[in-house]
């Protein structure tokens, strides 16, 4: 009997690791007076105890027990954006998963994954959506507080999504760019990144014009500015950049906040292409400048660095 009932204590052990991390199968919610909106997004969320909107991040974020990330994607597709999310995926990418659900929130197809990748924190990630829009939400909390967790992932089923919420997508932005002396103006904004294009025109009119994005997070200065830009000119890799040349890079200044750029020439679907960063850190905020040129490489490479000469940080 002591084999069998050791196995049966597994199986419950099991089973009640499990139901830590779950969320209902279907959730359905109102909006109360208790859901506050994440501003840069169309969602609303009952924060856990503590928790206050995050300053350098689109978010919420407690200074000891985590934070929750938001990404919105109005224009989005969940089914194209969430088709590698899934246990397998994570697996791959070297995480402990503890638990994996395909769900049903407030109408919309959703997944939620329990994970740890590091040593010192586990993550709860969820993503829901339709055609017309992706959502996720990545929370982060200290692997040994089993308390912040709980209270994460009791937060993660209060959301709320009002897919006709008016958006102010520099309601969030922690940087100022003058464009006046600058071909490149506003075009689009998705999930914390900030597209500008030659006078504002649609990418789709001309695939391969040159193209300025502007994103911001978190600096906790164990990363140089240095080092953001190898990891954001390495992520151009995943969107096509091949045999990449790092032509230029330089630590500088730029209106008195340590900054570092680089320019990289290589090849994207077998054209010739360059690729200019400019990382600007100013205390916990870094702000990430990349222009992409397909064309005029030269003449485009001055307008980036036209722009990235007025970058202010909040």
């Amino acid at each position: 009997m002591k084999p069998l009932f050791s196995l049966c204590l597994l199986l419950l052990l099991a089973a009640s690791a499990r139901t830590q991390y779950r969320l209902d199968s279907i959730i359905h919610n109102t909006k109360t007076a208790r859901h506050i909106h994440v501003p840069g997004t169309r969602l609303y969320i009952i924060p856990p105890p503590g928790y206050k909107i995050a300053t350098n991040f689109i978010g919420l974020q407690h200074k000891e027990h985590g934070m929750i990330n938001v990404y919105d994607l109005p224009g989005g597709n969940f089914y194209t954006n969430a088709a590698t999310f899934s246990k397998d995926g994570f697996a791959q990418k070297g995480a402990t998963v503890f638990d994996y659900q395909e769900l049903n929130i407030n109408g919309y197809p959703a997944k939620f994954v329990a994970a740890q990748g590091a040593l010192t924190h586990k993550t709860l990630a969820l993503v829901f959506g339709d055609t017309t829009f992706s959502t996720s939400l990545i929370a982060v909390y200290p692997a040994e507080n089993n308390a912040a967790g709980k209270e994460l992932l009791a937060s993660l089923k209060t959301i709320w999504y009002d897919p006709g919420q008016t958006v102010d997508p520099f309601e969030t932005a922690n940087f100022t760019l003058d464009t006046r002396q600058s071909p490149f103006r506003f075009f689009k904004y998705a999930a914390n990144l900030y597209i500008y294009t030659v006078n504002g025109a649609d990418t789709q009119a001309d695939p391969d014009g040159p193209m300025v994005m502007v994103t911001q997070f978190p600096n906790d200065n164990t990363a140089t500015p240095k080092d953001i830009a190898g990891m954001m000119v390495g992520k151009l890799r995943q969107f096509g950049l091949t045999n990449p040349v790092t032509r230029q890079e330089d630590s500088t200044r730029i209106n008195n906040y340590n900054a570092y750029q680089v320019e990289v020439t290589g090849q994207m679907k077998d054209k010739p292409m360059m690729a200019y960063c400019c990382v600007v850190v100013k205390g916990n905020q870094a702000v990430v400048l990349q222009g992409i040129s397909k064309k005029d490489l030269e003449q485009d490479l001055q307008a980036f660095k036209k722009l990235s000469a007025t970058i202010q940080v909040k």
